[in-house]
């Protein structure tokens, strides 16, 4: 009796095991990066970039089934130093929620500039429309002085809506390693 408990509980330990492995390397590389820029706009200083799901069909899918996520999008703005920890210049964030509406069958998108919700019923447009050309403020161009060398640096993750912070950095896409985000650094002189 103990043999046949311990050689199926080895069964489903190995199977578990192999099922995540898998996962984790076949969708860890769900979202793509458009180059992030910096532009003067009426005076502020503002990061472009855009943002794409590679895996749309998987997106679709859970988006069908019910569920909720957010795309979490860090910028930051460095002073480069030689000897020491780089300076904050100035910082922001985009965050945006993305679900399905089962009455209206629309994808639903709300951004975070507090815009209302848009939608459609084609997906690929949705994204294209929301995340395609993303600007975050970074705040006033006087921030920049000329000469000085500087660090853009975008970090984004996707979560399921209501998941813990740091309990799985990328639910959505089965990577269950810390450095699963996706990053972009433009480092250049004013």
């Amino acid at each position: 009796m103990k043999t046949k408990q311990r050689n199926h509980m080895g069964g489903c330990a190995l199977a578990l095991l192999a099922v995540l492995a898998l996962a984790s390397t076949a969708l860890a590389q769900g979202l793509s990066l458009k180059p992030p820029s910096l532009a003067n706009v009426n005076g502020r200083l503002t990061a472009r970039f855009g943002v794409a799901v590679e895996e749309l069909p998987i997106l679709k899918g859970e988006l069908d089934d019910g569920l909720e996520l957010v795309l979490s999008c860090d910028v930051g703005l460095y002073r480069i130093n030689d000897y020491w920890m780089d300076d904050e210049v100035a910082s922001g964030t985009f965050v945006s929620s993305l679900g399905f509406d089962p009455l209206t069958r629309e994808y639903v998108m709300t951004l975070s500039r507090g815009e209302p919700p848009i939608r459609d019923r084609n997906i690929k447009k949705l994204l294209d429309k929301g995340w395609g050309a993303v600007e975050v403020g970074l705040g006033s161009w006087a921030l920049l002085d000329r000469g000085v060398k500087y660090s853009l640096r975008l970090t984004t993750s996707m979560n399921e809506k209501g998941a813990p912070d740091g309990f799985m950095s990328y639910f959505y896409f089965w990577s269950w390693s810390p450095g699963a985000e996706n990053s972009f650094q433009l480092d250049f002189t004013y």
